[in-house]
């Protein structure tokens, strides 16, 4: 026997218009004689127009079937119980037909889940009572298939809308709860589109920009270095123009599309560090770099150029040595001389988009001072696994 959960009542309201259908149509049957149509039953009243009686009350009780259906069938029973012990109307049995249906599509569970076994109790009642008073098997058959004709049909009737208004019901909530995932979804992808925008917008204009106001700094201070400081200021606000460019080509669909930023573009990484007034050793091997997966070049050149944004504002000797090795992993690392005291690991917003750049390819990455060798050299090392020869990039 299923379980499954009552329905909501999606309409409680007295129907008025189905009772005074069967009415009429139950006396119209009336006229045209359809009355006692049981067979053994007592003598009734010899005026059929006396079924009518039974019948408004039966056309009563369904107006509330959808509210009360099985206080309905229970009264309903009764009535038609006494009804057919003198003879019974076709009118009648149709209304509790109806009765029957209402109890299995309205029902409240678990009562309406027992209802099956009454119906079944009451053919096997009838062909049983039948079979007792007659002695005759085909009567006491034919008395059980009408029992079930008449209560079994039309609760299995009920039953099945019952489980198909379940069904629409459970696709109804299903459709609510995948509209709600799709929302979050949508909000947690707007709100990584803005995180990433975040880091984007860090790493292509934070560095450019402390390098500019740096030297512009020094040209204020310095009548020597201000042609120096100009020309670094130049150069970096052409790097960060590019870099803008380039941020709104993705940002906008109409715009010419745009390659990302990729660590193939070594020598542009450096050029521009050195511009800023860095003295930049690259060692890379092999050289030249195999094909990387663009999320991996993206990510790494993003990595290094923050690296080297951090030796120009941190770095006493301002010089660092670049490191690359491709092989099973991406290997990057960046060693300065000259460590920052203010800068302590895992500070900064730039050092926390690196990790959260590397952390998304599944790499590590370690940024501070090596305490190990030299107190005083900073060191930033990421390592992202590259996929193998037999996975897509």
């Amino acid at each position: 026997m299923s379980q499954t959960v009552d329905l909501p009542p999606c309409h409680v309201d007295v129907d008025v218009r189905g009772p005074l259908l069967m009415a009429v149509v139950g006396l119209l049957l009336l006229q045209i004689d359809l009355v006692d149509i049981w067979r053994d039953s007592l003598p009734g009243p010899l005026n059929r127009w006396w079924h009518a009686v039974p019948l408004i009350v039966l056309c009563v009780l369904m107006a509330w079937r959808r509210r009360r259906p099985m206080t309905c069938l229970a009264l309903g029973l009764a009535v038609f119980l006494g009804e057919a012990m003198l003879g019974g109307s076709i009118g009648s049995l149709l209304v509790i037909i109806e009765l029957v249906y209402a109890a299995g599509l309205h029902g409240r569970r678990p009562v309406v889940d027992y209802l099956e076994w009454v119906v079944a109790g009451a053919v096997l009642l009838a062909g049983v009572g039948t079979l007792a008073a007659t002695r005759d098997v085909r009567s006491a058959v034919a008395a059980g298939l009408t029992v079930f004709a008449v209560f079994g049909t039309s609760y299995w009737w009920g039953a099945s809308s019952r489980k198909q208004l379940e069904l629409t019901e459970a696709e109804r909530r299903r459709a609510a709860d995948q509209a709600r995932l799709a929302e979050l979804r949508e909000a947690d992808a707007r709100r990584s589109e803005r995180e990433q925008m975040a880091r984007d917008l860090h790493d292509a204009l934070s560095g450019s920009l402390s390098a500019i106001a740096i030297h512009a700094e020094a040209g204020l201070q310095s009548e020597a270095a201000r042609v120096e400081a100009l020309r670094v200021v130049r150069a970096t606000s052409r790097e960060a123009m590019g870099e803008l460019q380039t941020m709104l080509s993705v940002l906008r669909p109409d715009a010419s599309a745009t390659s990302s930023p990729q660590l193939h573009n070594l020598d542009g990484v450096v050029a521009q560090a050195r511009a800023r007034g860095l003295t930049v050793r690259l060692d890379v091997s092999p050289d030249p770099l195999p094909g990387l997966p663009a999320a991996v070049g993206q990510a790494a050149h993003r990595v290094l150029q923050e690296a080297l944004h951090n030796v120009g504002r941190h770095s006493a000797s301002r010089s660092a040595v670049v490191r690359i090795r491709a092989r099973d992993e991406l290997e990057l690392e960046v060693v300065s001389v000259g460590a920052s005291p203010v800068s302590p690991e895992g500070s900064g917003l730039g050092l926390h988009t690196m990790r959260e750049r590397v952390a998304a390819m599944g790499g590590r990455l370690h940024a501070g001072p090596d305490q190990g060798v030299d107190p005083e050299m900073w060191r930033v090392r990421a390592v992202i696994p590259l996929p193998s020869a037999g996975e897509a990039p």
